[in-house]
């Protein structure tokens, strides 16, 4: 695991810049630097040392010093491969993975990609042709930004912060202060600035003579389901998904497991156990309001599976808390559950310098509520239609304020199609508020017009598996794989995500639906596999969900900050929000009505463009 940078071209990083940009990703790869550099290509890598610490150093070349590479990840099949490039008469100086791709590459081509199992994002300078390749893994876990600038200059980083460290001018993308303020996130493959993007998931990207062509080299197929009793689908995914652990085990580091008490990671820590040796070190954090604190479920797991657990009580100053975060999001990111995220990964570094977790599991089996809520809504559409005015008037009148019934009433409305309703039920803020509170030269609709295009794609088989695609497409790249690398690598931790496993992930889009929504219960398979690991009343509980207590902070700890940073007038001058509507939404909020789902973006926003935009 590490953080990779460079680029190519007539403007390509000299030493200095090239420095600059790996000083800013310091928090990737503590461990080493490496450095490539010749006429027009620069390549550099800050290393977490995991698999191969004594002679793993990239950049690696092959034995004629014509191909070049950088990655940062891990290629869990690697010995197998290694082993298969020996007997084609290939020699290796090391002895982990990186060398590997090299000779991957030199083997077969780019279609060498199709051979990897794990997470990786891969910068590959070929000599022959002068050109660069860079390749992001299948389900996008290890990001790569990049601008391709308009001599032709490729220039790629990490993180958004190593693109900028190039000296690459930016400006801001209006688009994004809509879009982070309806999803959370940026929509991925874009960035806040309209000069940087994403190399998609499943994608490489071949630069040459200063032109930049993108291809996509895989994709989860929504549309087949497998014809299997439920039975032997219950087995096979076990076996998939005790297999996907077992890859992720190797590491000549410290590992262990964050360990929520929720399922995903109870299955996942399950398997671990049965695979390693000795005791498993696992690791919870939880809070003291009990509505945030699911610490005593982990512990119950822990105890059962026999781990050598590891918990911590937080009470956090949410204000200095989010100044250190601010100079970890290089991007504007609302999803607040980045601060558990970034404490769990700051607690367990103390500990391991991997981690395995149950990131995935809603997505690849269907857990949401509302992949369940939403085909049930669209259907009483004519009926939610008459009830709108009334929880229209319960709603703004403050009458309800539980946070729950105040969701389900957001949706006590009428939708055109499926596409739309599930739109509105991932927004933060509905779209007449949205409007209403949006500066008119920021607001755009342009992202929910592409959400609902793609929605409609053909290419799904049915409801679920729209939603599932949808969530892969928007939800995954822009905030859960966002949220997940950048937590745990600002504190130099390596996270594993069996669940995202591809294997796992084609063989689970493909199960008919049934076996993930039965009746009322979502991902019923994994959860039936939970319930074979550990005793069902460990299981059989309310979801909590990662979170914490949001509109209680912005009412304490972080109500001076917010309202000095969202009404000053360095805020006011951006024109990103009305300031008036702003303004009343911070009232309502002191008096008692919940308004943080719009609080928190606009506060996350102003501390992004304080720390990265205004610099």
């Amino acid at each position: 695991m590490c953080g990779i940078a460079g680029g190519v071209g007539n403007r390509a990083p000299k030493s200095d810049e090239l420095s600059h940009q790996l000083d800013s990703i310091h928090h990737r790869g503590p461990d080493e630097t490496g450095r490539f550099l010749s006429d027009g290509i620069a390549l550099g890598i800050r290393r977490l040392a995991i698999i191969d610490v004594g002679t793993g150093q990239q950049p690696v070349s092959n034995e004629s010093q014509t191909i070049h590479l950088v990655f940062n990840g891990e290629i869990y099949n690697f010995k197998s491969l290694r082993d298969d490039l020996s007997s084609k008469g290939h020699h290796f100086r090391s002895n982990g993975d990186s060398e590997v791709l090299v000779h991957l590459y030199e083997e077969y081509g780019i279609e060498f990609i199709q051979k990897l199992s794990g997470m990786f994002a891969i910068a590959i300078w070929d000599s022959r042709d002068r050109s660069l390749t860079v390749i992001r893994d299948r389900m996008g876990k290890k990001p790569l930004w990049y601008a391709h600038q308009s001599d032709g200059t490729f220039i790629f980083g990490s993180e958004v912060k190593a693109i900028k460290a190039a000296g690459v001018s930016t400006t801001l993308r209006k688009e994004a202060i809509s879009e982070v303020m309806q999803f959370g996130y940026v929509n991925a493959p874009r960035s806040a600035y309209n000069e940087i993007n994403q190399l998609p998931p499943a994608s490489y990207g071949i630069w040459r003579e200063g032109k930049l062509s993108i291809k996509k080299y895989w994709s989860p197929d929504f549309e087949t389901v497998n014809e299997i009793s439920y039975e032997d689908a219950l087995i096979e995914t076990k076996k998939l998904i005790r297999d996907a652990v077992e890859r992720r085990l190797i590491s000549e580091r410290p590992i262990g497991s964050f360990l929520s008490g929720g399922f995903d990671s109870t299955v996942v820590t399950a398997y671990m156990t049965q695979l390693v040796p000795g005791k498993v070190k696992t690791f919870s954090i939880g809070f003291d309001d009990p509505r945030y604190d699911e610490s005593a479920y982990a512990r119950a797991v822990a105890k059962h599976l026999g781990t050598e657990h590891i918990e911590e009580k937080l009470t956090p100053d949410p204000a200095l808390l989010l100044q250190q975060l601010s100079s970890t999001l290089d991007q504007p990111f609302a999803d607040s559950s980045i601060i558990p995220t970034f404490m769990l990964s700051k607690f367990a570094r103390q500990e391991v310098v991997v981690a395995l977790g149950g990131d995935g599991g809603d997505e690849v089996f269907g857990g949401y509520d509302r992949y369940l809520a939403a085909p049930v809504m669209q259907q009483w559409n004519s009926l939610l239609k008459v009830a709108a005015p009334l929880s229209a008037g319960l709603t703004s009148a403050g009458v309800i304020n539980n946070r729950k019934i105040k969701r389900i009433l957001s949706q006590v409305q009428s939708h055109p199609t499926l596409a739309a309703r599930y739109l509105s039920i991932l927004s933060l803020g509905q779209a007449p508020e949205l409007k209403q509170l949006i500066g008119h030269d920021f607001h755009s609709m342009a992202a929910s017009a592409e959400f609902i295009s793609h929605f409609g794609l053909a290419g799904a088989r049915d409801d679920l598996s729209r939603m599932i695609r949808s969530d892969f497409q928007w939800y995954l790249p822009g905030d859960l794989l966002v949220k997940a690398d950048l937590a745990t690598m600002a504190n130099s931790l390596e996270v594993r995500a069996p669940l995202l496993d591809h294997d796992v992930v084609e063989w689970a889009t493909r199960l008919p639906s049934e076996y993930k929504i039965k009746g009322r219960e979502t991902k019923h398979i994994l959860k039936d596999i939970a319930r074979s690991l550990v005793p069902s009343e460990l299981i059989d509980r309310p979801k909590m969900g990662f979170a914490i207590p949001r509109a209680d902070w912005l009412r304490t700890g972080l109500r001076t900050m917010t309202y000095d940073l969202l009404t000053d007038t360095t805020a006011q001058g951006r024109g990103w929000f009305i300031p008036s509507e702003v303004e009343k939404i911070l009232a309502d909020h002191k008096s008692g009505q919940d308004r943080d789902s719009l609080i928190w973006p606009m506060l996350m926003l102003e501390l992004w463009a304080r720390t990265w935009l205004d610099n």
